[in-house]
This record gives C-alpha cells, sequence and structure tokens, in this order.
C-alpha cells in the first residue's frame, strides 16, 4: 500500500512536544490516534482501490494464461506481458507471477532464459506463503532440466513440488507432478519406478475424475509396456484408452493410443497391423489439424513402408513429411525425412537423389545449428536485458523500503510520543484520583467515627435518663407501693389484690429499666474492660435459657475503646439474635488478643439460617442485624462471616486486624 503522507522528523518531534506539555491540548491526546488513521486511510483509499483490482486482475490474466499453455502457446505470451505490466506495484507474489508467465512462453525454444526466469521466481518466493506459485516454479524448472537431460535435478525440482502440492491437497498439481517424475524414470529406463509414479497419477486423476490427465498418463503407461516387449499389456490399456477417448470425445488422446499400438505392432513384427494404425492416427490428427503430430505419422508410415521395401510408397510419404515439416518449420523432422529418403534412394540405386537427399538433410541440419546459434545469442541477450530490468526493479523497490521505512519510523516516533504524553497524563490523572479517594475515604471513616461517638454518647445520655430519671421515679414509685402494702390489713381483699399485683408490676419496671440502662451503657465495659462486661454480661443470662461457655485471651493488653465498643455491641447483638431466633441450648464465645489482631469466634447449636438469603433480603436482615454487625466490623477494617445452614447452627468469625 502506497500513501501520499509524509512528516519530517523535526516536524514529528515539534507536534508531539506542543501536545504534550501545552495544558488545553492534552485533551486531544485521545483522539488524536483516531484522527491520524482517518488521515491515513484517506490517503491510502485510492491505491488500496487500485492495487485490489489490480490484483483481481493479474489473477484473471494467470488463470487465462494457464489454459492457454495446454492448448495455444502463441497465446501464453500476451498473457504474461499483461501480468508482468501491473505487477510492478504489487506484492512479489505477483511479479513472480508474472516471471512464472513468461517462463512457461520461452520453454518451448529458449529452455536456459526459462529455467533463469523460473529460478527469479523462486527467489522472489522464499518467505511467501504462495505454495501453490512456488510448487508451479519447481515444476518448470523440472522441464527444463529435462530439456537439458539434467535428470538428477529435474527429480529434485519435481520432488520439492510434490512435497507443496501435498501439503496444501492440490490434488491436479498432484497427479501432474507425479506424471513428470514417472516421464524421468522412463527416460533413464527406470522402467519400474517410472511405472510406481505412472500408475500413481492415474489413481489420483481417476479418483478426482479428471480423465483426460488419465488418459495421459495411461498412455505413458502403455508405451513404458511397449518398452519392456510386454505388448499384451500395452495393448490392453490402449484399447481400454480408445473406448475411453471415443466416450469423452478426446481425439487427441485417441490418436495417442492409435500410435501408440502402432509402434507395439511394428516393433513386435506385425507390420500390416501397423501400418492400419498408423493411418488412423493420421487421420485423426489431420481432422484435428495437429500438423506436427501429421509430420511424425508420415515419418513413421515411411519408415515402415522401407522396412517392408515398398519404396515408392516409402518415398510418398518422406515426401509428405518434408512438405509438411517445411511449413511449421520442424527442421529436426525435415532432416530426419531427407535422411531417410537418402536411404530409400540407395536402395534403389539412384544415387544422384540419394546425393541431392543427403545434401538436403546436411542443410537443414546446418540450418538448425545455425538456428540454434542465433536463438542463443538471442538469448543471452534477453537474460541480460532481464537481468537489467530485475536490477532497476531491485533499484526501485531499495528505494521505496526506504521510503516506508521512513514513514514508518516517523510514525512509530509520533506514536512514542503520543503514548509517553498519554502515560504521563494518566499516571497524573490516576494520583489525583487516588488522593481523592483516600480523602474521601478519611472523611468517610470520620463521619462514620462521628456517628458511632455521638451514637454511645447518646446512649448513655439516654442509659442517665433512665437510671437517674425514670428509675428514680420508678423506685419512689415502688417504695410507696410497699408502704401502702404494709398497711393494708384494713383494706378488702380485692383491693390488698390490686395494690400487692401493682407493687409487682412497679418492682419488674425498676428491674427493666436499670437492665435497659445497664445494656446501654454498661458501667462493666468502663471498670472491667471487654472480657469483664462481656463475663458480666453472660452470667446475668439465665443459664436455663441457654448455656454460655466464654473464653478469653490475650485481653489483658490495652484495647481501643471504639474497638472494645464495637466488639461488645456485637458480641451482645449475636447473642441475642440466638436466645430469639436459634433455639439453642448452647453457646460458645471465644476472643483472642495477638499482634495479628483480634479474633472472635461465637457458635451455637440452633436450627441455623440461609445466610445468602438474609443477606440479599434486607428486611430479613433487619430482623438478626447481620447489616448492622457488617457495617460496624468493616468501621474496623476487619472481616466478618456467617457458616449456618438450616438444622446445623451457626457459626460467626469475625477478624480485626492490629493497627
Amino acid at each position: 500500500m502506497h500513501c501520499s503522507v509524509s512528516f519530517t522528523n523535526v516536524g514529528v518531534a515539534l507536534i508531539a512536544f506542543t501536545l504534550i506539555l501545552h495544558p488545553f491540548m492534552q485533551k486531544l491526546i485521545k483522539c488524536l490516534p483516531i484522527l491520524l488513521l482517518l488521515v491515513v486511510v484517506f490517503s491510502c483509499n485510492n491505491d488500496s482501490k487500485t492495487s485490489a483490482s489490480r490484483i483481481t486482475q493479474a489473477n484473471i490474466w494467470y488463470q487465462q494464461q494457464s489454459y492457454y499453455s495446454q492448448n495455444n502457446r502463441d497465446s501464453v505470451l500476451p498473457y504474461a506481458l499483461l501480468i508482468d505490466s501491473i505487477a510492478k506495484d504489487l506484492p512479489n507474489e505477483y511479479k513472480a507471477m508474472a516471471l512464472i508467465a513468461k517462463a512457461r512462453y520461452h520453454i518451448g525454444k529458449k529452455v536456459a532464459l526459462s529455467a533463469q526466469l523460473y529460478q527469479q521466481a523462486l527467489s522472489l518466493l522464499v518467505k511467501s506463503a504462495a505454495d501453490s506459485l512456488t510448487a508451479r516454479a519447481y515444476n518448470g524448472l523440472g522441464v527444463c532440466y529435462i530439456k537439458q537431460s539434467d535428470y538428477p535435478n529435474a527429480l529434485d525440482q519435481y520432488f520439492k513440488a510434490l512435497r507443496l502440492y501435498e501439503r496444501n491437497n492440490l490434488v491436479e498439481g498432484i497427479a501432474g507432478v507425479l506424471a513428470n517424475i514417472g516421464e524421468v524414470y522412463q527416460l533413464k529406463n527406470e522402467l519400474v519406478l517410472a511405472r510406481k509414479y505412472i500408475l500413481q497419477s492415474m489413481e489420483v486423476n481417476k479418483q478426482q475424475q479428471h480423465m483426460a490427465s488419465y488418459l495421459d498418463a495411461a498412455q505413458t503407461l502403455a508405451n513404458l509396456y511397449g518398452m519392456n516387449n510386454q505388448f499384451d499389456s500395452a495393448f490392453a490399456i490402449d484399447k481400454m484408452g480408445i473406448a475411453a477417448s471415443d466416450s469423452l470425445g478426446l481425439k487427441r488422446n485417441k490418436s495417442s493410443f492409435y500410435n501408440n499400438m502402432g509402434n507395439c505392432y511394428m516393433y513386435s513384427n506385425r507390420p500390416d497391423s501397423a501400418r492400419y494404425f498408423f493411418l488412423q492416427c493420421l487421420q485423426l490428427d489431420s481432422t484435428a489439424g495437429n500438423l506436427p503430430f501429421m509430420v511424425d505419422n508420415y515419418l513413421t508410415l515411411g519408415q515402415l513402408s522401407l522396412q517392408q521395401n515398398q519404396l515408392l510408397e516409402g518415398e510418398q510419404y518422406f515426401k509428405k513429411a518434408i512438405t509438411l515439416a517445411d511449413s511449421i518449420q520442424q527442421l529436426q523432422m525435415k532432416a530426419t525425412a531427407w535422411k531417410e529418403l537418402s536411404i530409400l534412394y540407395r536402395q534403389q540405386n539412384d544415387l544422384t537423389q540419394a546425393i541431392i537427399a543427403k545434401d538436403s538433410a546436411t542443410a537443414a541440419k546446418d540450418r538448425i545449428i545455425n538456428e540454434k546459434s542465433e536463438n542463443r545469442i538471442a538469448e543471452l541477450q534477453e537474460l541480460y536485458e532481464t537481468q537489467k530490468k530485475e536490477q532497476t526493479i531491485l533499484l526501485q523497490q531499495t528505494k521505496l523500503s526506504k521510503q516506508r521505512l521512513l514513514l514508518i519510523g516517523s510514525m512509530l516516533l509520533l506514536g512514542l510520543l503520543f503514548l509517553l504524553g498519554w502515560m504521563f497524563y494518566r499516571r497524573y490523572t490516576l494520583k489525583k484520583e487516588k488522593e481523592l479517594q483516600q480523602l474521601l475515604m478519611q472523611q468517610r471513616e470520620k463521619a462514620t467515627l462521628d456517628i458511632l461517638k455521638a451514637e454511645e454518647k447518646e446512649r448513655r445520655r439516654i442509659a442517665g435518663e433512665l437510671h437517674d430519671g425514670v428509675g428514680q421515679v420508678m423506685v419512689a414509685a415502688w417504695m410507696n407501693l410497699q408502704v401502702i402494702e404494709s398497711q393494708m390489713s384494713t383494706m378488702d381483699p380485692a383491693q390488698q389484690q390490686l395494690i400487692s399485683k401493682a407493687t409487682a408490676m412497679v418492682g419488674e419496671g425498676c428491674k427493666e429499666v436499670r437492665e435497659v440502662s445497664h445494656a446501654m451503657m454498661p458501667n462493666a465495659l468502663l471498670n472491667k474492660g471487654l472480657a469483664g462486661a462481656i463475663r458480666n454480661f453472660t452470667q446475668q443470662i439465665d443459664k436455663a435459657v441457654i448455656r454460655i461457655n466464654l473464653h478469653t485471651e490475650g485481653l489483658d493488653s490495652s484495647i481501643d475503646d471504639m474497638v472494645e465498643t464495637i466488639l461488645y455491641r456485637v458480641i451482645q447483638e449475636s447473642v441475642n439474635n440466638t436466645i430469639k431466633h436459634a433455639n439453642a441450648n448452647q453457646l460458645d464465645i471465644s476472643i483472642h488478643n495477638n499482634e495479628a489482631g483480634i479474633s472472635l469466634l461465637i457458635e451455637d447449636n440452633g436450627n441455623g439460617f440461609d445466610v445468602q438469603k438474609m443477606l440479599l433480603n434486607e428486611r430479613a436482615n433487619a430482623g438478626l442485624g447481620l447489616q448492622n454487625i457488617q457495617s460496624r466490623i468493616a468501621f474496623l477494617q476487619g472481616t466478618v462471616e456467617w457458616d449456618s445452614s438450616e438444622g446445623n447452627g451457626t457459626v460467626v468469625t469475625i477478624f480485626i486486624p492490629a493497627k
């Protein structure tokens, strides 16, 4: 992707420095990455669309070029040049695609140039994930090595292609490479290995129903059997191939099987049958307009006639082969036909025509040599131009890479400066938020402490009013009633009963006022400390109601007055909850004070309850005072847990850390 955005390092640094330090611009820091992304996207949008369309077009042209490479080689070059024209600014895969397309075209006559192009394509695909393209390049390079009779290198390239095709499960490629490997072994006359790979190729094509490729491999297999003098096996495959070609309308494949059968009959010394199939082959090639195959058929028929001493007929076939080969510039076939014709003339004792034919064969060979030299010179020139072009492209890519690196470096520097500024601002914000939270916590703790102090103060006032006010009045009334009760012998029994009942009720009221007064502000907590106050509180509870076991440890050391008061209230609340709701007959209270803090454990054998349900239901919680206990312990920065379930009693665990 090529973008038109550019920044200088100085400009980037100044912009970032201003944004970080300016107090008003700090608010824009979070928005700048989005703005920068919009600028880059806007600048690159047109190039992205153009690149996408070029990639799509390159893929279309490559598919068309692949199709024509098997049918019309002259149509390969235009598509190769089209791909090359748009691949300059595309990724390396598309540059390699253009090189592979050109290599396919040149492989027919300029093998060295084709190999060079395939190798250049492979160098571009070294770190690419385009396994299909890489495999095609290896396969094409293998074909080049076959044409140069370098069979070990050809096999090496083919096996590299095969591994890539198999890794990506590209079945068509697998079948083609297997057939190519079999061809190499056939050329090396290693017929067993050739047969192995040809059969594998046939099996893959059969499974994928690629019948044309299947028949090509089958024809090669029949040829292998013929080379090994296993003519019956070759005939069986040829007959199957002819029938299949007929059913699929594949005349080219049918011609190949006819040619193979003709060769088998000729080499098995059955010339009449060989002639029949060669003529059938010639008719099919003539109908299809396959001129190179027709030249080969005329040559084969001429050689067969020469073997049968049918010299006039052989002369006609050789002359037809020469005329047709000359029209399509097949000099090698033309030279072969003149050579065979020279032999025929010598058998006729026509030495003049024999010399003319031999000279013509020599002239054709000389022309072949000259054309090879000219082609080699042109090939070297094209190699030079190609390498020069590749060097130019490499220089352009290097320059472009430097520009991209400069742009990326500038962007990274800008991003880094933005990040540093944002981190500085974020750190400052977090610090202020933390300070504010600490201040709020301190204010909340102070407010809670003030509330608790006010609550305790109010408790003291109410307790004093009850004890010194209401309590004294109640005691005086009770004492007066007792005096009246001692003088009521003269009263009637009903009045005596009423006065006795009133005296008892007032006495009970005095007792209740005294208990409430002491519960709200126990003197024992002030005089005896936490352990003494709790012991005094539990001893006042009738053992017939509940049996309480108290165990204390480490409470001799001084404890903060507020901690003592809150713990006393919590224990008081828990004991009252047990008596009112738990229906328990035993309660254990354990208090331990050490360096870590104060641990409180309250356990009963009562009915138990659903803790989660009670905590979630505020109305139910109000009955047991769980929220009240939680808030008081939380004020002391402690923890409280209830472990209870219905029918299994309750355990309250409280821990208050030491300050």
